[in-house]
Protein backbone atom coordinates (compact mmCIF):
# COMPACT_ATOMS: atom_id res chain seq x y z
CA UNK A 1 0.00 0.00 0.00
CA UNK A 2 1.15 3.39 -0.90
CA UNK A 3 1.08 6.07 1.46
CA UNK A 4 2.26 10.26 1.36
CA UNK A 5 2.84 12.04 4.45
CA UNK A 6 2.15 15.31 5.02
CA UNK A 7 2.19 17.90 7.80
CA UNK A 8 -0.96 18.14 10.17
CA UNK A 9 -1.78 21.72 9.47
CA UNK A 10 -2.07 20.95 5.62
CA UNK A 11 -4.69 17.82 6.22
CA UNK A 12 -8.36 18.69 6.25
CA UNK A 13 -11.26 16.40 6.23
CA UNK A 14 -13.76 17.70 3.98
CA UNK A 15 -16.93 15.98 4.08
CA UNK A 16 -18.07 12.49 5.71
CA UNK A 17 -16.11 13.13 8.84
CA UNK A 18 -19.27 11.12 10.46
CA UNK A 19 -17.84 8.07 8.35
CA UNK A 20 -14.35 7.73 9.62
CA UNK A 21 -13.69 5.32 12.05
CA UNK A 22 -10.01 4.76 14.31
CA UNK A 23 -7.99 2.40 15.82
CA UNK A 24 -4.70 1.85 17.49
CA UNK A 25 -3.52 -0.66 14.91
CA UNK A 26 -0.19 -0.78 17.11
CA UNK A 27 2.00 0.98 19.91
CA UNK A 28 2.91 3.57 18.65
CA UNK A 29 0.25 4.46 15.62
CA UNK A 30 -3.84 5.24 15.26
CA UNK A 31 -5.23 4.13 11.91
CA UNK A 32 -8.55 5.63 10.41
CA UNK A 33 -10.64 4.19 8.07
CA UNK A 34 -14.09 4.37 6.04
CA UNK A 35 -16.81 2.78 8.09
CA UNK A 36 -18.77 2.48 5.03
CA UNK A 37 -16.61 0.15 3.23
CA UNK A 38 -13.94 -0.63 5.21
CA UNK A 39 -11.06 1.60 3.23
CA UNK A 40 -7.83 2.43 5.13
CA UNK A 41 -7.61 6.22 4.87
CA UNK A 42 -4.35 6.94 7.26
CA UNK A 43 -1.59 6.64 9.71
CA UNK A 44 -0.77 8.88 12.61
CA UNK A 45 2.17 7.80 14.78
CA UNK A 46 3.55 8.94 17.73
CA UNK A 47 7.36 9.46 16.34
CA UNK A 48 6.15 12.01 13.69
CA UNK A 49 3.29 13.67 15.91
CA UNK A 50 2.77 16.86 13.60
CA UNK A 51 2.33 14.60 10.10
CA UNK A 52 -0.02 11.92 8.91
CA UNK A 53 0.30 9.40 6.22
CA UNK A 54 -2.66 8.87 3.83
CA UNK A 55 -3.40 6.53 1.36
CA UNK A 56 -2.47 7.58 -1.96
CA UNK A 57 -5.40 5.57 -3.19
CA UNK A 58 -7.92 7.85 -1.32
CA UNK A 59 -6.53 11.25 -2.95
CA UNK A 60 -8.56 12.93 -5.89
CA UNK A 61 -5.75 12.56 -7.78
CA UNK A 62 -2.89 9.58 -6.85
CA UNK A 63 -0.78 10.64 -9.97
CA UNK A 64 0.61 13.65 -7.83
CA UNK A 65 2.53 11.61 -5.85
CA UNK A 66 5.45 9.21 -6.39
CA UNK A 67 6.55 6.49 -3.93
CA UNK A 68 10.27 6.94 -2.79
CA UNK A 69 11.03 3.54 -1.19
CA UNK A 70 9.46 0.34 0.28
CA UNK A 71 8.83 -0.24 4.03
CA UNK A 72 8.68 -3.77 5.48
CA UNK A 73 9.95 -5.80 2.63
CA UNK A 74 11.06 -8.54 4.79
CA UNK A 75 6.74 -9.30 5.46
CA UNK A 76 5.80 -8.98 2.19
CA UNK A 77 4.67 -11.84 -0.16
CA UNK A 78 6.83 -13.46 -2.88
CA UNK A 79 4.56 -11.90 -5.36
CA UNK A 80 4.65 -8.19 -4.42
CA UNK A 81 5.82 -6.08 -7.26
CA UNK A 82 8.52 -3.77 -6.37
CA UNK A 83 9.47 -1.14 -8.02
CA UNK A 84 13.33 -2.19 -9.15
CA UNK A 85 15.26 1.32 -8.80
CA UNK A 86 14.00 2.20 -5.10
CA UNK A 87 15.47 1.89 -2.04
CA UNK A 88 14.04 -1.46 0.17
CA UNK A 89 14.03 -1.73 3.93
CA UNK A 90 13.30 -4.74 6.00
CA UNK A 91 11.76 -2.40 8.32
CA UNK A 92 11.13 1.52 8.77
CA UNK A 93 14.07 3.42 7.12
CA UNK A 94 17.48 4.33 9.21
CA UNK A 95 16.93 7.52 8.79
CA UNK A 96 13.00 7.58 9.76
CA UNK A 97 11.86 11.25 10.76
CA UNK A 98 11.22 11.12 14.79
CA UNK A 99 13.31 8.20 15.99
CA UNK A 100 16.84 7.90 17.14
CA UNK A 101 19.03 7.26 13.69
CA UNK A 102 19.63 3.71 13.20
CA UNK A 103 16.62 3.02 14.31
CA UNK A 104 14.28 0.70 12.48
CA UNK A 105 11.56 -0.26 14.71
CA UNK A 106 9.30 2.18 16.59
CA UNK A 107 7.82 0.98 20.03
Amino acid sequence: MVFTTVHLDRYHILAGEEHIGHFASTSFGTRSFCRMCGSPLTIHVRHQADEIDIAAGTLDDPEEIAPAFHLYTAEAPSWMPMVAFLPRYKALRPKTRGLDEGVTEAG
